[in-house]
């Protein structure tokens, strides 16, 4: 559940992710160059130790830190290669790998080693990095030929010397035809011990390996590792366990790096057309309780796509987890903040809600030779769920109950000088804001707020008042406290006498004139 193009958006790019970037490892180290160029930094981090350095092109690496980090990136991803390779592949890069570096070694009678070292190490850094996604892919393919050829893939696996290698061989002694637990655990654990990334290590290691959602949820963070999207026909041999794993896992934007399944999902009943009505009365909601949560949210988009593809590859499995629908759409219908709820709100939702389910339960029946009752049962649980995150994410951020739109008094155009506030909106010593229910306008740049508090509820401490303004009569009562929607400072506004206003909670306190309604 959710904005669909949202939705749809983080899903595709997490997906792509390794294809463009290399995977989490490679990201990791795109980004610790960027932070190192950005710094100024001159002291180079190679991938070799630079006090031993004795050619002219290595002491040129350890003189620039750019190459001393493209370097470094160059060896790790060359590892990491060479540890998702089989055999020939492995002879075959290493064989590219030397003949790289006797041309790297040609810029040492260059009149200037560094020049020349740039665009060959960026051209190295660059073919390593796309042959991440395809080597990743090649062990998917590897992945999804167990159900078909056990014995082959469990012989290809086995020249895969890193943690993937390790981490499937170990799924086709836990789930394959010669069943070994104990030895399956034992090299699953191998895997997870090369985990560079601590807390992922910390993570896997603390599943339970002799449950099967245990086991799989520790091999989904090795996968992740590489942000490898295992094959639908693991999703659907294994079932709910599977897909549990692919839940949330780590409670926070390291639910971003994990690839989702490779199952297709042009038969979601959560993508549907039915559904997407649903999504368009939560999506102004769900986008404000977005903006107001942090990394959190990030696991329930998770939640939110692994959901969607769940209910196109086998809706049933909803059934046996999902939340009382019933329950859902009460509490939902019973929201009445005018922020949010318009009149007959309400009323469209339970429309929306039952018009998918009633869409979708001769789908499910005639998809599984079912009755019309257990199909709908099917289809109420699938909807079930599919409202469960976002109204959770959306109860936790926003007030429902009370009306939380700016007050009718604060509404307009305002003007005000002698400023020089330091949080926005009220950033310059002079400008006009236009103010309307839901947002302060300065120029082009708006910023949602809601009323946190009214009256005795609102943070205005009278101490606050320069000594040349006067308060308006009953000020007090009707001061308000300004939350903004997504990241910034709360401000308080009180009315003063003459119609203008006192902004505080800033650095200075701002006195607004009306220039129009």
């Amino acid at each position: 559940m959710g904005p669909a193009a949202i939705d749809q958006a983080e899903m595709d790019q997490r997906k792509n992710r390794h294809a463009s970037a290399g995977g989490p490892m490679l990201a990791a180290a795109a980004l610790a160059l960027w932070v190192v160029i950005a710094a100024g930094a001159a002291q180079a981090d190679p991938s070799f130790d630079c006090k031993a350095a004795s050619t002219p092109v290595e002491k040129a690496i350890c003189a620039d830190s750019k190459l001393g980090d493209a370097d470094k990136e160059i060896a790790d991803t060359y590892k990491a290669l060479q540890d998702l390779s089989g055999t020939a592949d492995r002879d075959r890069l290493r064989t590219e790998q030397r003949t790289w570096l006797a041309q790297r070694n040609q810029c040492a009678t260059a009149p200037s080693p560094g020049t020349c070292l740039g665009p060959v190490l960026d051209a190295r850094r660059t073919a390593l990095s796309k042959s991440m996604p395809k080597a990743v892919d090649t062990v998917t393919a590897i992945v999804d030929g167990i159900a078909s050829d056990p014995a082959g893939a469990a012989k290809r696996l086995a020249e895969i010397r890193g943690g993937l290698g390790k981490g499937w061989s170990a799924y086709l002694l836990r789930f394959g035809p010669a069943p070994d637990r104990a030895k399956a655990e034992s090299l699953l654990r191998d895997a997870i011990a090369g985990i560079e990334d601590s807390f992922a290590r910390e993570t896997a290691s603390g599943v339970d390996l002799a449950t099967d959602e245990g086991f799989l949820t520790a091999l989904r963070v090795v996968s992740d590792d590489v942000e490898m999207a295992w094959p639908c026909s693991v999703m659907e041999k294994r079932g709910a366990a599977a897909w549990k794993a692919m839940e949330p896992l780590y409670g926070s934007n390291r639910d971003n790096f994990g690839a989702y399944p490779a199952c297709p999902d042009g038969k979601a009943l959560l993508a549907s057309a039915e559904w997407k009505a649903v999504d368009d009365l939560l999506a102004p909601m769900l986008e404000a309780a977005s903006n107001r949560t942090g990394t959190i949210r990030a696991a329930t988009y998770r939640q939110m796509g692994i959901d969607r593809l769940k209910s196109a590859v086998d809706p049933r499995l909803f059934v046996a987890d999902a939340p009382q629908l019933t329950q859902l759409v009460t509490d939902a219908s019973g929201w009445s903040n005018p922020r949010w709820i318009a009149p007959g709100w309400s009323d469209r939702l339970r429309k929306a809600v039952d018009g998918a389910v009633t869409a979708w339960t001769p789908q499910i029946a005639t998809r599984y030779g079912i009755g019309t009752a257990e199909a709908r049962r099917i289809a109420e649980a699938v909807a079930a769920q599919g409202l469960n995150g976002g109204v959770g994410l959306i109860t936790d951020n926003l007030d429902l109950q009370k009306d939380t739109r700016l007050p009718d008094w604060l509404r307009g155009t305002w003007s005000w000088s002698g400023g020089g506030a330091v949080d926005v909106p009220f950033d310059a010593p002079a400008g006009k804001a236009r103010i309307d229910g839901t947002s302060i306008c300065v120029g082009s740049e708006c910023t949602g707020y809601d009323v946190a508090g009214q009256g005795e509820d609102a943070s205005f401490d009278p101490k606050e008042i320069p000594k040349d303004v006067k308060l308006a009569a009953n000020a007090a009562k009707q001061a308000v406290s300004l939350a903004p929607v997504s990241a910034g400072g709360s401000l308080t506004i009180v009315p003063l006498a003459g119609g203008t206003l006192l902004v505080t909670g800033t650095a200075k306190p701002v006195v607004l004139k009306r220039d129009g309604k």
